[in-house]
């Protein structure tokens, strides 16, 4: 009664094609799934000079003098950030609402 078949045969050449099939259908299904989106916003390198609701109201040769700026800013009551600029420069950022006040502050030739 043997059909030629041995079922330790067949499964010994299906199970890795079953295998090989349910792996593809995963990666198929993780890729559409995720896929290779692109994420909307600033660049992630440090280059962007989109800062939000933050805007630059100085420009100072080095952390320091960009510190020192934010102190004069802090004692009028005007909360305030650093960001880098490049070359050892140092941006300082405040909200829209305290823009006028803070230039005064800083004075002129500083941005």
């Amino acid at each position: 009664m043997a059909l030629g078949w041995h079922t330790g045969a067949v499964t010994g050449v299906v199970a890795p094609i079953v295998a090989l099939l349910v792996v593809a259908f995963l990666a198929l299904l993780l890729r559409w799934t995720y896929g290779t989106q692109r994420v909307v916003g600033p660049r992630p390198d440090g280059k962007s000079t989109d800062y939000g609701l933050l805007h630059e109201v100085a420009v100072a040769p080095s952390r320091g003098e960009a510190n020192a700026l934010r102190a004069v800013l802090s004692d009028a009551n005007i909360r305030s950030t650093t960001a880098e600029a490049g070359r050892g420069r140092v941006r300082v950022l405040v909200f829209a609402a305290d823009v006028e006040q803070a230039r005064a502050l800083v004075g002129p030739g500083t941005y």
